[in-house]
């Protein structure tokens, strides 16, 4: 059984108890009236028993010992009185035949008493070993039986012995003192019907009691206990829902008063705290939705709960959009999304994804309590477009000379040094071509410093317009500039250079020809262990063109020459 007020809880326990206490006052009082009942009935019987003992023993001590059957037989006329005899302490009937009237002249020594005309046979009415019958011999005194009849009417047995007096010994022997048993036997219906009414009675008094003191109990325990209970729980309700203004009345000086003092102060303490939170949601929003980066964070059931404005530009979409479509679907490519989230677990940090023209970078991450179990999952998005523009213009501008605008000498090691690796252990080809400006220096005596300068950025401008993957053209310092030729032998770098010469034979600066010297050397076939080694060769062959009368080609010998 279940009771959802407490109301209906109080009443039932009270109840419960209420009726358990009063079921055991019943049980006492009927038990006590049985008992005094029976004190009563034993007590009537005794009376009863005794009168007739006492006239039976003036009858016999008078010799006039044949009244005696007929005062039994008038005894049974009684009303309640079911059954009257007169025992020998053997258990058989007296005075229905002649043996006790035998037995006593026998012992005068004559025919003191006559007996009856027709001797009739011995009656047993109880056995001589009857557990009653042997305790009134032994002890002398009233033994009381109670026996249930099969249609249910009780009968109540008195024993009574039947003492030797005075004057008995004339007709019998001295040594018995009990000389007989007197048997009663009445029925108690009369009785229990008069219990039966009182226990009915007495139980409709305390049914009606019973309900008026519940009622009494449930009304003041409703207007003491219940109805406070219930003011508290619609509070605490209203707190749940958000109302923190209810207030209980705490007039009361007892456990419901506290508690109501204790609710006020609790809901005093929530809006204090609600209050200094909703101003740090307030600024922490303020702070996520002004924030640069996006943010999108998910509950623990992967539930998209929060999209800054942000987020929204980065990725082109709405809040709408990002929280239908989910969160591994922020970039349409839950896989990748899935897998960063799985790669977070051992590694941070952010990766670069090209985004509708931007450059982002990602950082996703899942979100873990003190136990490690995941509460949900975050991603950090970072336009990061300009950042990688700029870092590329800073790559560009390390490794680039600001006057030729090819690569600088540092780029030109790094090349060289990476191409010949390459070429030990693949076998390609690799040439590096070095070439030098003709009389430079009367350039720069004769014309200026800016007028070199002029012939260096134009010399630059055609080694430039050559630059590919297979051709990186480098400035190795002052007029001398390089060209490193991944895959090019050195025949082929003979003829790329030697076209080169002539493209810049054929520029005019400031009025002036301009021509180069250049040394080509490559391998296989020239004796070179490291990069150095091949520009040092390069450089032999450069200075051999310089000593053959300049504005030429010339090449590296192989090892076998």
């Amino acid at each position: 059984m279940h009771f959802k007020r407490i109301g209906d809880r109080l009443l039932f326990a009270v109840g419960v108890v209420v009726i358990l206490g009063v079921i055991g006052i019943v049980v006492s009082y009927a038990i006590r009236q049985d008992q005094v009942m029976t004190r009563e009935t034993e007590l009537a019987l005794t009376k009863t028993s005794e009168s007739v003992e006492e006239g039976l023993a003036a009858v016999m001590l008078a010799k006039h010992a044949k009244v005696a059957p007929d005062f039994s037989e008038r005894l049974k006329s009684v009303p309640n009185v079911v059954d009257f005899r007169i025992l020998r302490i053997d258990g058989s009937e007296a005075f229905i035949d002649n043996e006790t009237v035998d037995d006593v002249n026998r012992k005068l020594g004559r025919v003191e008493f006559l007996g009856h005309v027709a001797s009739a046979q011995t009656t047993q009415i109880l056995a001589a070993t009857d557990p009653g019958l042997t305790r009134v011999r032994e002890t002398g005194k009233r033994v009381f039986l109670y026996q249930v009849m099969p249609g249910g009417e009780r009968l109540a047995t008195s024993l009574g012995p039947i003492l030797a007096q005075d004057g008995c010994q004339h007709c019998h022997d001295d040594g018995e003192k009990v000389r007989g048993v007197l048997k009663l036997t009445i029925s108690l219906v009369e009785l229990d019907a008069d219990i039966q009414r009182t226990w009915q009675l007495s139980m409709a008094l305390i049914a009606i009691a019973l309900l008026i003191m519940v009622v009494l109990i449930y009304w003041a325990a409703l207007r003491t206990v219940v109805s406070q209970i219930v003011d508290f729980s619609r509070a605490i309700e209203s707190a749940a829902r958000g109302d923190l203004s209810v207030r209980l009345p705490a007039a009361a000086d007892d456990e419901l008063g506290h508690m109501a003092q204790s609710f006020n102060h609790m809901s005093d303490e929530l809006i204090a705290i609600y209050d200094g939170l909703k101003d740090e949601q307030d600024k922490l929003s303020s702070v996520i939705q002004g924030a640069d980066s996006g943010i999108v964070v998910t509950d623990a059931a992967q539930k998209v709960v929060l999209v800054n404005k942000a987020a929204e530009r980065l990725l082109g979409k709405n809040e709408a959009q990002v929280v239908g479509e989910g969160f591994l679907a922020l970039f349409d490519d839950p896989d990748w999304l899935a897998a960063r989230l799985a790669a977070n677990r051992e590694e941070s940090g952010s990766v670069l994804r090209e985004w509708q023209g931007r450059i982002l970078g990602v950082q996703a991450s899942t979100i873990r309590n003190s136990d490690g179990g995941a509460i949900g999952s975050a991603a950090l998005l970072r336009d990061v477009t300009e950042e990688k523009r700029l870092e590329a213009q800073l790559r560009e501008q390390s490794i680039t000379d600001a006057l030729t605008g090819l690569r600088n000498r540092r780029h030109f090691d790094s090349v060289l040094a990476i191409e010949f690796k390459r070429w030990q252990r693949y076998a390609q080809p690799l040439s590096v071509m070095m070439l030098d400006v003709d009389h430079f220096k009367n350039f720069n005596d004769t014309h200026g410093h800016e007028c070199g300068d002029r012939v260096l950025s134009s010399i630059g401008s055609v080694l430039g317009s050559v630059s590919r993957p297979a051709v990186i053209p480098c400035r190795y310092g002052g007029e001398e500039m390089v060209v490193v030729m991944p895959g090019v032998a050195q025949e082929a770098g003979a003829e790329l250079a030697e076209s080169l010469r002539l493209k810049i034979a054929a520029l005019s600066i400031d009025g002036l020809q301009v021509t180069v010297s250049i040394g080509v050397a490559g391998v296989p076939g020239r004796d070179a262990s490291s990069g150095e080694d091949l520009l040092k060769l390069a450089d032999a062959a450069l200075y051999r063109a310089k000593q053959h009368g300049r504005n030429r080609v010339c090449t590296a010998p192989d090892s076998m020459a």
